[in-house]
């Protein structure tokens, strides 16, 4: 018992549950800051790229460049664009600028390349894989990405943005289109941001405020189970030793007068005092009121032993051992209260004893009360499955039920056969050699409103039965 408690003591599990918290609260800290770094650094990135697209939109003669696209020839303008351009990417931490036309949704060659900013290193080493006026873009924009370019191949100039997970890593697209002296789109100018870089930074940052956070719940909690051990676990420890040696008392079966709680030392000035204080008062209460209890049980016991004695006493017929008339009447109680349940399945048997008169006439009542006990013994025999009651002198019922009810008519005939074979034995002495008629009925909704009506039909058999005898003997 001692070793349970201390696995699952309060002080574990205050510092368990403390833990956890802690854990959970700097989990979500961590969680929370790199969302809003993340969000925070995107949309500095969005509209820094944004700015840098309309600064560039804002130099470029679109005539001359729709005349340049058309004829696949660059002009000085184009060539001042391209220059500007690729000072631009060399200066802002973009990943790429570039001019390009959506021609349709589904590649191959879905976008032709209009104008592509390059920084000098580029230029340098990666001069090969450099695009330039007029190339088309082959596979390169599958058609969800190229349908978002179509989507701005309008007049609005607001710069929009998209997100692209390309090979490069994820990318957040700044782009707007460009516009003629009609007033007409020719093609969209985006400037691209690379987020993998800031999805790290946003990681470090979480994981850099996660633990400061849990080093300082830590130290919380480790100032938490000094006060936990001092006002929450030290008392209940105590209280637990006081009520601890009552109950190896109790469970000793010590007396009465021995059960005394120690004085527990405990001055927390909150609840936990208040508690010891009541289970103090408590414990005496029921060491005052224990005696009492123990002699109204004891009186209590006698009594019901009494009454059980008397009850039995009530319900059983002292001749035969069997139940009475009252029991008969409480059977019909019950059996009236299951009709109003649905449980239909019964029938009723009525028993009554030929020639009790005559004997007790002839041979004295002593012999007429052995004919009595010898005909509730066949009945008690033959219907075993079901209660037998005697519900007058020389009569009987049967409240048949389960097997009894559904073999009722052979039992009716071993019955019959029983008294035949004891009438035909002539060594047998008329209280041995009894005789009785029987007759019964089993419950029919539409002839029965109830327990006593099947009775009355089994009675009527009965006597019809007792005619028929009397018929034959004559």
């Amino acid at each position: 018992m001692n070793n349970k408690k201390m696995k699952n003591s309060l002080q574990k599990s205050l510092i368990r549950i403390s833990v956890i918290i802690v854990i959970f609260i700097s989990i979500s800290v961590g969680t929370l800051c790199f969302d809003i770094y993340r969000r925070d650094m995107i949309n500095r990135y969005q509209n820094y790229a944004g700015d840098a697209i309309n600064f560039l939109s804002s130099c470029i003669d679109v005539d001359d460049l729709e005349q340049c696209m058309r004829t696949g020839v660059k002009s000085d303008k184009y060539n001042e664009l391209q220059t500007l351009a690729n000072d631009l990417k060399e200066t802002h931490d973009l990943f790429y600028i570039y001019i390009i036309e959506p021609l349709r949704a589904d590649p191959p060659d879905n976008m032709m390349d209009v104008l592509a900013a390059y920084t000098l290193y580029e230029k340098t080493y990666e001069a090969d894989e450099l695009t330039d006026l007029g190339n088309y873009s082959g596979d390169a924009y599958p058609r969800d990405v190229a349908l978002e370019y179509l989507k701005r191949m309008d007049t609005d100039t607001t710069v929009t943005y998209f997100r692209n997970d390309t090979d490069f890593g994820k990318i957040y697209t700044a782009i707007r289109p460009l516009i003629n002296s009609k007033g007409e789109p020719i093609a969209v100018i985006c400037g691209d941001i690379l987020i993998d870089n800031i999805y790290k930074a946003a990681y470090t940052y979480a994981l850099a405020t996660f633990i400061v956070a849990l080093i300082a719940g830590l130290l919380l909690v480790l100032a938490l189970n000094r006060w936990y051990n001092k006002r929450i676990v030290r008392p209940i420890r105590n209280l637990e030793n006081a009520t601890g040696k009552i109950e190896d008392k109790c469970r000793k079966r010590a007396p009465v007068s021995e059960l005394v709680m120690d004085e527990i030392d405990i001055h927390t000035h909150d609840e936990i005092e208040s508690l010891s204080g009541s289970i103090f008062s408590m414990v005496e209460d029921i060491r005052n009121y224990a005696s009492d209890l123990i002699d109204k049980d004891k009186k209590i016991s006698d009594m019901q032993d009494k009454n059980s004695q008397l009850e039995a006493l009530a319900n059983r017929d002292s001749l035969t051992g069997i139940r009475n008339k009252t029991a008969y009447d409480n059977e019909i109680k019950s059996l009236e209260w299951n009709l109003k349940l649905g449980k239909t399945e019964f029938g009723i048997g009525v028993v009554d004893l030929n020639y009790l008169k005559i004997i007790n006439d002839t041979y004295g009542h002593e012999k007429g009360n052995e004919a009595i006990k010898n005909i509730c013994h066949i009945v008690c025999v033959t219907f075993a499955h079901s209660p037998v009651f005697r519900v007058g002198g020389d009569e009987f019922a049967i409240i048949l039920k389960g097997q009894d009810l559904e073999n009722i008519d052979f039992l009716i005939d071993k019955f019959n056969q029983e008294l035949s074979d004891l009438a035909n034995n002539k060594d047998l002495s008329p209280w041995e050699a009894v005789s009785a008629a029987i007759g019964y009925a089993t419950y029919d909704s539409d002839k029965d409103a109830g327990a006593i009506n099947v009775f009355k039909r089994a009675d009527n058999n009965m006597y019809e039965n007792k005619k028929r005898m009397h018929a034959e003997r004559t």
